[in-house]
C-alpha cells in the first residue's frame, strides 16, 4: 500500500464520492445507516464540482507555503497482480503495468482550517494552538479485504504530514451514533474527544491527537 496526490488527471474528486456510496450499504449493515444515510452523493453535481475543486485546490497549493486555506487531498492504492483481483473491481484499477494492476483503496483530505459546524468546540484555526484538520478518511468498502488497514495508513501518513509541516495536533470530527464505534477506532488510533456537537439532528464528535 502506498498514498499519492490526488489528481483532477484520474478525476480523484469524484472518486471520494464513489467511496463515500462504497460504505453506505456496509453502514446499514452494522446498523449505522444514519451517519449518512442512504443517499448516494456521487450522482450529485453539485458535490461533483465541491469534491472537483477540492482536489485541483490540492494541486495548485501543493508546493505553497501551509496555511489557513490550504487542502491537500490523498488517494491510498495497492498494487496486485490482475489475476489475483476479482474480475468485477478490475473497473476500479487506474493502472495496468506487466500484468499488475493499481486500485485505489481510501482517500484522505487534510485542510488548514475546522468545519464551520464545529467551531463551537473548535475554532477555524488558532494561532496558539495550531492544528491541521482531517476534513475526509474513509475507505472503500468494494476493496474489502485487499484494502484492509488503508484507514490507519492514511492517519499515520497525515501525522508525518503535520509533522513535516510543523504542526504537534490533528483534529476531525466523526458520528457518535452506534454506541461510539467510529469514537473508538480513532481512539484506538490515538485521537481522543474533545466535545460533541449536533447538526440537524445529526450528532458527532470532535477528536484531537497530539503529536
Amino acid at each position: 500500500m502506498y498514498i499519492r496526490p490526488a489528481a483532477t488527471a484520474t478525476d480523484d474528486g469524484l472518486r471520494y464520492l464513489q467511496i463515500f456510496d462504497s460504505q453506505l450499504g456496509w453502514l446499514c449493515s452494522i446498523g449505522s445507516s444514519p451517519q449518512w444515510g442512504s443517499s448516494p452523493r456521487s450522482n450529485k453535481e453539485e458535490l461533483q464540482v465541491e469534491y472537483r475543486n477540492k482536489v485541483k485546490s490540492s494541486e495548485q497549493c501543493w508546493n505553497e507555503p501551509w496555511n489557513r486555506e490550504s487542502v491537500r487531498a490523498y488517494i491510498a492504492e495497492i498494487e496486485i497482480k490482475q489475476v489475483e483481483l476479482p474480475h468485477r473491481l478490475l473497473e476500479l484499477a487506474i493502472e495496468s503495468t506487466n500484468n499488475r494492476v493499481r486500485v485505489p483503496v481510501a482517500g484522505m483530505v487534510l485542510q488548514g482550517q475546522s468545519s464551520e459546524y464545529v467551531r463551537d468546540i473548535i475554532a477555524e484555526n488558532d494561532d496558539n494552538d495550531a492544528f491541521i484538520y482531517l476534513s475526509y478518511i474513509t475507505s472503500d468498502r468494494r476493496m474489502a479485504p485487499f484494502g484492509k488497514g488503508a484507514g490507519a495508513r492514511l492517519i499515520s501518513h497525515a501525522k508525518d504530514e503535520a509533522l513535516r509541516l510543523g504542526f504537534r495536533r490533528l483534529c476531525l470530527d466523526c458520528w457518535r451514533g452506534n454506541d461510539n464505534k467510529l469514537i473508538r477506532y480513532y481512539e484506538k488510533q490515538g485521537f481522543r474527544a474533545i466535545g460533541d456537537f449536533e447538526v440537524n439532528n445529526w450528532q458527532g464528535t470532535v477528536l484531537e491527537m497530539r503529536l
